[in-house]
């Protein structure tokens, strides 16, 4: 037991962050504790939608991290698609 959870009395199963926050998207373990894995329909939904919409966006609409969405279409070699990509540049201006 850290000295965190002794003063707030917190569970130390809770994922927080570095600021004693909740996360905002939850991890999906499945009975065994490990991370779930990809289904078929939620690839091809991956590969439908990633070259048009955020990461973020793709995250929430399939209940994963953001970061397991960038790490997926990373591995399948999916790309942002040129138009996208520039919108996203001339919004920053």
């Amino acid at each position: 037991m850290n000295r965190r959870t002794r003063r707030t009395g917190q569970n130390k199963t809770r994922r927080t962050t570095r600021w004693n926050r909740p996360t905002t998207t939850t991890r999906r373990f499945n009975a065994t504790g490990r991370m779930k894995n990809w289904t078929s329909t939620e690839i091809n939904t991956l590969k439908k939608i990633y070259r048009t919409n955020s990461n973020v966006f793709i995250a929430q609409k399939l209940g994963r991290t953001e970061g397991s969405v960038q790490y997926k279409a990373s591995s399948l070699g999916l790309r942002k698609s040129p138009t996208y990509l520039k919108q996203i540049r001339n919004n920053w201006a």
